[in-house]
């Protein structure tokens, strides 16, 4: 069966990245995925070792929606997908930024699939 990568919200800062946030206005967000604006973050879904321990943890700047798992304490003390931008960032990416700020890591488990059915 051929795996599809899907969720590229989860992912590890760059340099680069950082440098463009920087150059961006205040209400700019910066976006993952597109080849007119390359970020090189290191993305989750490229670091997938089917030889891997499934339970390998890996820490995160940035967090997609599609399998996360949010202690509540994290929302209690503030964190909140922002609609708006958040240091260049929204909703889910903006969100581990967000609990960053906070205090609170975020991680992802890469060798761990998740799959979506396709109808």
């Amino acid at each position: 069966m051929a795996i599809r990568e899907y969720d590229l919200n989860n992912w590890i800062d760059s340099p680069t990245a950082r440098e463009l946030g920087a150059k961006l206005g205040k209400d700019d967000v910066l976006l993952e995925g597109y080849k007119e604006m390359p970020t090189y973050r290191s993305l989750m879904t490229k670091m997938y070792d089917k030889s891997a321990d499934p339970g390998a943890k890996v820490k995160l700047d940035g967090v997609g929606g599609t399998t996360l798992l949010v202690k509540a304490e994290v929302h209690r003390d503030g964190a909140m997908f922002p609609p708006f931008p958040f240091y260049h960032l929204i909703e889910t990416e903006g969100f581990a930024k967000m609990a960053k700020r906070l205090n609170w890591d975020s991680f992802g488990l890469p060798n761990y699939l998740v799959y979506h059915y396709n109808e």
